[in-house]
């Protein structure tokens, strides 16, 4: 049975990996801490934007930064840790074609509340490769990928179908994690489970 474009699933499947990449998570909840120590790390960036073009193997990344593999295996191995990439048959993708950032907090009856940072995230793009949305560490005033971090919002407001009134890429992209946090993934969340990965468990399974 083919799924409407209007089901959350069927949007969010509308960002579409690079065409040799395995499945991957739709979505990803990456902490926000863990979210800004990757974010701070302008290497690290990269490489998660060299692997949404289709580079996967380290030694490829190392060529393109112009760094030793060694050095690549200690920021591959800190993005594993964060849950931003994940590792396959000897290669390294991106985990998910989706990443919300979020924090929790235990209210007064126990009550664990997540909180959805609409202001950060990341997603992949077929245009800029993927797009990392740095919260107050954007400068959208004078990036210079201004125009095409905007064009690259701008798509996935059409393909999560969220209508968006602002000209500026951080805050167009708070417009559309707002409306898909309400409309798309509390749905998803009350349909589905929650699986909890820590660091020291992820290095475990890459030895």
């Amino acid at each position: 049975m083919m799924h409407s474009f209007h089901s959350p699933l069927a949007r969010i499947k509308s960002l579409t990996p690079p065409t040799n990449y395995p499945e991957i998570d739709l979505v990803r909840l990456i902490n926000y801490r863990t979210f800004e120590s990757c974010i701070k790390n302008e290497i690290r960036c990269t490489i998660v934007s060299l692997m949404a073009r289709g580079a996967t193997l380290a030694n490829e990344i190392a060529s393109a930064l112009g760094i030793s593999r060694t050095a690549v295996y200690r920021h591959l191995n800190a993005l594993r840790r964060s849950g931003v990439i994940t590792y396959y048959n000897g290669r390294f993708y991106i985990a998910a074609r989706l990443f919300l950032i979020y924090d929790v907090e235990v209210d007064e009856n126990g009550f664990i509340k997540l909180i959805i940072h609409p202001n950060k995230g990341g997603f992949i793009d077929e245009t800029v490769g993927f797009a990392l949305v740095k919260g107050e560490f954007c400068k959208c005033d004078t990036c210079i990928a201004r125009d095409r971090c905007l064009v690259a919002v701008k798509n996935l407001a059409k393909k999560l179908d969220v209508k968006i009134r602002s000209e500026e890429p951080l805050s167009g992209f708070r417009e559309i994690v707002e409306e898909i946090t309400r409309r798309d993934i509390a749905r998803i969340m009350r349909e589905s489970y929650l699986v909890v990965k820590v660091a020291e468990e992820v290095s475990k399974e890459a030895e």
